[in-house]
């Protein structure tokens, strides 16, 4: 593990770069700023947290950087891909070829089995991992047939993740991944996630409000009221079962 953390530092290439990115959410004559001008770099491979408080910008943050909202100014690339000028079919082509998604309450289609909802993902990727290799990595190969109303939380969360990464994304993008879940498995999702980011040198993104979280992250960035607090840099990550939750 400490190989790899060291490999995941020492990559340097930004593939976030975000200037100066506001956003208004507006209702009526009412104007919401979420975001108030935000700055801010991720580099390729970083295990990244974002912290702070409901209604602080964090997952308004994400949605943006996902290709779910645009803002309303400011600018936002993806490598050299200016994501703020794409058009709908240029973010939902951005979505496909980049971007995985793990939310906090799974998504899951209710009407696939395990091993469906995961090869789904599989058929939009250009580059996919293998969805039967994936169930195995998560433990769950020997539930492919279930459907998600026969699976606890936790094990919906772990189908969320693997169909997530069949799309073997360059940016994995999860909003409280872990808040619906208890401590053990809780434990067991950023497992998951680190061996991803580890074993495949790709750049994961958690929103949380959980500070206990940031532990384990290369980089935690602070929200507060709409803009970056602070940004700490961890320089020894903790594993996830080294903390005290």
């Amino acid at each position: 593990m400490s190989e790899n953390n060291m490999d995941s530092k020492n990559t340097k290439r930004t593939i976030l770069r975000a200037e100066g990115m506001i956003k208004d959410f507006v209702t009526g004559d009412i104007v919401l700023r979420a975001l108030k001008g935000v700055n801010l770099t991720i580099d390729e491979g970083e295990f990244v947290v974002i912290l702070g408080p409901s209604g602080s910008g964090k997952s308004t943050m994400l949605n943006i950087i996902g290709g779910i909202d645009t803002i309303t100014e400011g600018k936002l690339f993806y490598d050299i891909v200016p994501v703020h000028e794409l058009d709908k079919a240029g973010l939902t082509d951005y979505r496909r070829k980049y971007i995985g998604f793990v939310f906090q309450f799974y998504n899951l289609m209710p009407n696939l089995s395990a091993i469906e909802n995961i090869s789904l993902a599989a058929e939009l990727s250009e580059n996919p991992l293998n969805p039967n290799e994936l169930l195995e990595a998560v433990g769950l190969l020997a539930r492919a047939d279930y459907y998600p109303a026969k699976m606890s939380g936790g094990q919906q969360q772990r189908v969320a993740i693997a169909r997530a990464l069949c799309k073997n994304p360059d940016l994995l993008l999860c909003d409280e991944p872990t808040g619906a879940l208890d401590i053990k498995t809780g434990v067991e999702i950023l497992k998951l996630l680190l061996d991803f980011n580890r074993r495949y040198k790709k750049t994961v993104i958690i929103v949380t409000h959980n500070a206990d979280i940031a532990l384990v992250a290369d980089k935690v960035i602070y929200f507060r009221d709409g803009n970056i607090e602070k940004i700490q840099i961890n320089e020894k990550p903790m594993n996830p079962d080294e903390v005290n939750w």
